[in-house]
């Protein structure tokens, strides 16, 4: 028999809404007995079950600790399954993504999740969190000469903010790469492009499966660029 996940986000939705830890518990677990994998369960019961959360807030339907007890109760679900996203080391030299949300942005849920699906593909991912200054990050993603960085936001009022962020990253080094997603690029599917990033996917798996592919072809490119190069 099929497992349907579209009941088990309504049920897992449900018992956030409860502040029913153990409920919740439950249906992840039942998942996993159902052979689920993580990545599913990410992407098919947290996320879209924080998305309602999150509209039932803005609604007033939920106050902000209820809101906030939600979040905690999925936070715990993530921390306890996260270890289960690690990847065998990949031949050569994996990539390097630095991730984090704009100063002023404090939602970390959506960031987290992604953080360890880019793990399970191999990538070395250096997460910073909530509310980065925009100094610390140019400084950070220098430092470990970042292959690709990954922003979040969830509120269109980071727009300015966002371009200023990825103008300074851009014109320290022209060719980074630079992911962006959030709630505010879901609605409106041109906003990525207008501050300045060059990738964007509204599915997660699908934005680092793109990520992977187009690094793997950066990487061959420049090694047959190398081999070609003679020696003196």
């Amino acid at each position: 028999m099929t497992y349907d996940l579209k009941q088990a986000e309504i049920t897992f939705t449900a018992a956030l809404r409860n502040g029913d830890e153990f409920a919740a518990q439950q249906v992840i677990s039942e998942a996993q007995s159902a052979g689920v994998d993580s990545t599913a369960i990410y992407l098919k019961i947290f996320a879209p079950s924080m998305v309602t959360i999150g509209e039932l807030w803005e609604q007033n339907e939920l106050s902000v600790a209820e809101e906030h007890l939600a979040t905690s109760i999925t936070e715990r679900l993530i921390g306890q399954m996260s270890p289960s996203f690690s990847a065998q080391q990949a031949a050569g030299e994996p990539g390097r993504v630095v991730m984090g949300c704009v100063a002023g942005e404090r939602h970390v849920l959506g960031l987290r999740m992604l953080a360890d699906i880019f793990r399970k593909q191999g990538w070395r991912v250096l997460y910073l969190g909530a509310d980065v200054p925009n100094h610390d990050w140019t400084r950070l993603v220098a430092r470990f000469n970042a292959d690709l960085v990954a922003i979040s936001a969830c509120a269109e009022r980071h727009e300015t903010q966002l371009t200023e962020l990825i103008g300074d990253l851009r014109t320290a080094n022209p060719l980074l790469e630079v992911l962006i997603g959030g709630g505010c690029f879901d609605r409106d599917q041109n906003l990525w492009r207008k501050v300045g990033a060059t990738q964007h996917h509204p599915d997660a798996l699908t934005a680092v499966t793109l990520a992977t592919a187009r690094y793997a072809r950066d990487t061959a490119r420049r090694n047959d660029s190398r081999a070609l190069t003679p020696k003196i």
